[in-house]
Formats: C-alpha cells, structure tokens, sequence
C-alpha cells in the first residue's frame, strides 16, 4: 500500500484523489487500489477540516514537513503553480516521489530548478494535466496515428488570462498539454492574439506542421482536439470522466517501476511554450524556440 501525502487542499483535485483511494463507494464508482491518502496539508484551516472528512484523510499536518517519514509519496495540488515548488522542494529534497499538479510551474526558472533538484537528489518527479491520460484521449492519440503524418491541429480549452492563480497557466495548461501530447513536442514557434478575452496561438512545428491553441475567455466550457494528417481527420470531445483515476494510476505507476512516465524536455516544454504565448501576446510578435 503505497501512503501519499496530498500537499494544498484549496484545489478540487486533494477531494478527487482522496476519493478515489480512500472510499469504498467514491463518487460514479471509480476507485484505485494500492494506494491511499493518510495526510494532507492546507494553507486554509476550514477548507483542509472540509477536504479531510470528505476523503476520509486520517491526519492533518500543520507543517508539510511533517510528512516526511509518514509518506511513501507526496502530490502537490495548490492551485496558484507559484506555490509548486517552495511546497514541493523539501520532498524532492528528501528522495520522495512527487507529482506536481498542473501547471508544474508559472515561471520556466522554477521548472528548470525543480527539474534540476531531483535529477541531483535522484528523485522521481512528474507533472501533468490528467486530461491527457483519460482513456479515450489516450486511444484518440492512438487512432491519430492511422492518419499520419499529422500537418494541421486544433486544441480548444477554457483559460483565463486573469486568473487569480496565475493567470493563463492555470487553466490553460489543459489545452497546451493535449497539444502536445497529440502533435508532439517539437514546436519551432507561437504566435498568440486575443479579442474579447479569447486568445489564438499558431503553434509552428518543426516538421512543418501548423496547429492551434484556442483558449475560450468568453465562450462555452469545452476541451476539444481536432487533427489533421495526409491519411484523413479526427477530432475529439475530451471526457473527463475517468481522468483521475488514469492520472493517479500513472503516478503510482512510475513510484512502482521507477520509470517515470514524461521526460525532463516534456514536463518544462508546456511551461515555456505558456510562457512564451504570454510574451507573443506582450509584444505582439512571434516567439521562436
């Protein structure tokens, strides 16, 4: 049974892994076994009180540190990803297994720092939108194949350049890491404009291929994928449905095999292609990696 430790109770996502390991009955029948959440800290006394009775989370630490010795495996969920790596360097430090929520990052030096920390301490790290493990976007990345080469693409997703947890980042971290993780990662480079709170990135790749972030501002809740190769198009409605679970099976995954499942490029590539969709937008020019 592997023990985690969930670090932030302000996000939905320490309810949603609790639940899904400490229940017996979680919410729409969804359950991972071998694993459970036995502590969690919050910067929010009431809401970590709200968080620990709902996932049955046995103890609340006024200290993160505490958990160390306690834990065999720690997930940082803060929503605000400036608050990622201060919370997630003394378990990093200390040879834990981490998952850093999306986005791993707001700045690309914290990224960079994380990254380097663990690779020095020889600690497992990981980060990711849980998005991009759900099982049908997973087969949808598998079908894309049957139309490659892949020269054209679409990844909708709701953002908020105001967002008090970070801005852009926060949310649309979703859409940039579908894009990846569908086209790849060989990006070249982005060129973003916004209107009326909605904003456009042409993301040029390398292979010749041009694609597109939509963030929604002011439209309707979506994420959406859509792909176009030599061989034919897809296109894909992401259901949400299952991400937990398949995310969390994927943390638990890498602490078993010690493999992890991104590389060090994948995991810092979102935050500086986030990054440079806000200079794009900034300086009115395109942004070239």
């Amino acid at each position: 049974m592997i023990k985690i430790g969930i670090v932030g109770s302000d996000n939905t996502h320490a309810e949603r892994f609790s639940e899904i390991t400490n229940l017996e009955n979680p919410p729409k029948g969804l359950h991972v076994d071998g694993a459970r959440v036995v502590a969690i800290y919050g910067e929010e006394e009431q809401r970590t009180k709200e968080v620990a009775e709902k996932g049955k989370i046995p103890r609340i630490v006024a200290d993160p540190k505490e958990m160390i010795g306690l834990v065999d495996a720690v997930m940082v969920v803060f929503r605000h990803g400036d608050k990622h790596y201060p919370y997630a360097r003394p378990f990093i430090e200390a040879g834990i297994p981490t998952f850093v929520d999306k986005p791993l990052a707001i700045k690309v030096a914290d990224a960079e720092a994380m990254i380097e920390l663990a690779d020095k301490k020889g600690t497992l790290l990981t980060s990711f939108s849980t998005l991009r493990y759900a099982q049908k976007t997973v087969k949808f990345i598998e079908e894309t194949k049957k139309i490659a080469p892949l020269t054209a693409g679409l990844s909708t997703g709701p953002a908020d350049r105001e967002s008090e947890y970070g801005g852009l980042p926060f949310y649309g971290i979703h859409a940039v890491e579908l894009l990846l993780a569908t086209f790849g990662y060989d990006v070249e480079s982005v060129l973003a404009v916004e209107r009326q709170k909605n904003i456009l990135a042409s993301v040029k790749y390398k292979t010749g291929a041009l694609t597109a972030i939509c963030f929604l501002g002011n439209a309707s809740y979506v994420f959406h994928l859509v792909a176009y190769g030599k061989e034919g198009y897809l296109d894909h409605f992401v259901d949400a449905s299952t991400c937990y679970v398949d995310g969390l099976k994927v943390f638990l995954d890498m602490i078993n095999t010690g493999k992890k499942p991104l590389s060090n490029e994948q995991l810092i590539l979102p935050v500086r292609l986030l990054e440079a969709i806000e200079q794009s937008l900034l300086k009115g020019e395109e942004i070239t990696f």
